[in-house]
Formats: structure tokens, C-alpha cells, sequence
């Protein structure tokens, strides 16, 4: 019997088809390797043109390196650090299977050497079928957040529930609800957030191998109405991935990858506003992926 999801992933499927592989005005550069001695090395750069500002460009990256320090059988530890441009450091330790099987954990830590302000986070998953539980425990500023998620699975109906609380405020922060029901090909989501303040839904269908179609909607409460998105992804030949995406502010987001080669990745993206077609609100993107 296969694992649900944790919280944050249910529903994946359809949102990677909203924002997977569209880059709108930004140009990106990711490049990732590995050694014989079990050390993985990734450096992202980026260069975003904020719509608000079209004159200025913010650039943007970080290096990050991890290294299993430890492998026996289905247990694990590695270490992971990341630096980034903000100058900010984070380095993670994760174990994994340590104290029983399925369990996985996680201890974070935060620090930013030029103002000296540091946070901690510590993280705890446990998954088997029907069943996948998480509690995170964060450590800022003097105070305490908790937030835990719980995900149960039974005959493709699945149900999930996520609470945060924090030392300060007191009470519950978040209370999101989740249902829905999920196939090898068919994902309906459905998720109550904010104590019923914003309603969420989602289908993802894959119709066939090549082509995935996805649909999206969500209404608040004293809003606006309701807002809807259509996406999809087709894998019209090897090394090429098309995926496009409507909404209903008017907004068309089409993107094209194409593989150069095993190890080289280009992506072409761009937003066009439909309902201002004069007007200079459209948006392009541009992402190069190398791996070694």
C-alpha cells in the first residue's frame, strides 16, 4: 500500500503545472555536480526584472554543497550548506531511519554573519500506509512556532489537516483542511484555509504519457470572486517539453524546453497579458540548466 503525501504536497501534480518551468522576467542559470565521495555541488544565479520597476534589475543566487556522512543499509545522515547572496548561511542535518523505520529528521539552523541573527528549526516525519505525519518546531526572535500536519489514505480518498501555533500570539495561527481523492492518473484536491477565509481547489488528469492537463481555482472570503487557471504539459518529442497555462485575469504563459544534450537544459518562457496586448506588460524568461 503505497505512502500519502505529506500536507504541503497534496495536490502537487496540478500546481507543478503552474509554476514549473515558466521564468517570467527572469534570466537563470543553474548548475549542479557530484563527486566519487558522496558530494553534491549546486549553484543557482538569477537576474529579475521587478514589473514595478522595469529599469532595475536584482540579481540573486546561492551555492549550496551536501555530503553523506553516513549510509548503512536504509539508514542515512547527511549534511547540507547553503550560502546565499543575502548573506545568509544554512546548514541542515537530516537522519533518516534512526530511531525507528520511516522516520525522518531534520535540524536546521539559519545565521546572518552581518547582522548576527540566527533561527533554528527543528523537523520530524513519519510516514507508513494510509498515514504520513510531520511536526516542525522553529526557534526566532524569542519565540516558539509549531505547525504540524497530519495525511490520511484510504481507497484513494485521502483527508489532511494543518495547525500552526506560536508562544506569542497564543491560539492557532493556521487551521487549513484538506480532501480529496487521488489514482495512478486522477487527482481531485480540495483545501479549506485559514479557519474557512479561503477555499482552494485543483484536478490534475494525465491523459496519456506524453500529456498532462491540470485545473485550478480559489475563492476568499469578501473577495473578488472566484479565480480559475487551465495548464498543461505535452512531451511532443524526446528532448523537448512544451507547457502553457491560462488564467482568468487574462494572463498566457507558454514555455518551451528543449534538451541540448544529456547534460544541458534550455527553457524559453513568456507571460503575455492578453488584455493589454499595447501595452508593455508582457514578460519573457530565459533558464539554462547544466549538470555533470
Amino acid at each position: 500500500m503505497a505512502v500519502p503525501p505529506s500536507y504541503s504536497d497534496l495536490g502537487k501534480n496540478a500546481s507543478d503545472l503552474f509554476s514549473k518551468g515558466f521564468n517570467f522576467g527572469d534570466v537563470k542559470l543553474d548548475v549542479s555536480a557530484s563527486a566519487k565521495d558522496n558530494t553534491s555541488f549546486k549553484a543557482s544565479a538569477t537576474s529579475h526584472d521587478d514589473r514595478s520597476d522595469s529599469a532595475s534589475r536584482r540579481v540573486s543566487g546561492n551555492v549550496e554543497v551536501k555530503r553523506d556522512v553516513y549510509k548503512a543499509g536504509s539508514r542515512d545522515v547527511n549534511v547540507t550548506s547553503k550560502w546565499a547572496t543575502d548573506n545568509t548561511v544554512v546548514t541542515t542535518l537530516t537522519a533518516n531511519n534512526f530511531i525507528t523505520d520511516n522516520l525522518k529528521f531534520t535540524a536546521e539552523g539559519n545565521f546572518a554573519p552581518h547582522t548576527g541573527k540566527h533561527t533554528g528549526k527543528v523537523k520530524a516525519a513519519y510516514k507508513r500506509p494510509y498515514l504520513h505525519v510531520t511536526d516542525d518546531v522553529q526557534f526566532k526572535a524569542g519565540a516558539v512556532a509549531i505547525s504540524a500536519t497530519g495525511v490520511v489514505k484510504k481507497c484513494g480518498f485521502y483527508m489532511g489537516y494543518q495547525a500552526s501555533y506560536n508562544d506569542k500570539q497564543g491560539g492557532l495561527k493556521d487551521s487549513n483542511f484538506a480532501l480529496g481523492y487521488a489514482t495512478s492518473d486522477f487527482t481531485l484536491h480540495t483545501t479549506c484555509i485559514n479557519h474557512g477565509a479561503e477555499f482552494r481547489g485543483s484536478l490534475h488528469h494525465a491523459v496519456s504519457p506524453k500529456l498532462n492537463m491540470g485545473v485550478a481555482m480559489k475563492w476568499a472570503t469578501g473577495g473578488d470572486g472566484a479565480h480559475f487557471g487551465l495548464a498543461g504539459k505535452y512531451n511532443c518529442c524526446p528532448g523537448v517539453l512544451l507547457r502553457s497555462k491560462f488564467n482568468s485575469e487574462g494572463e498566457l504563459g507558454l514555455s518551451y524546453k528543449q534538451e541540448l544534450n544529456t547534460n544541458v537544459d534550455i527553457t524559453l518562457s513568456a507571460q503575455v497579458d492578453t488584455k493589454a496586448l499595447s501595452l508593455p506588460s508582457h514578460r519573457l524568461g530565459l533558464a539554462l540548466d547544466f549538470s555533470a
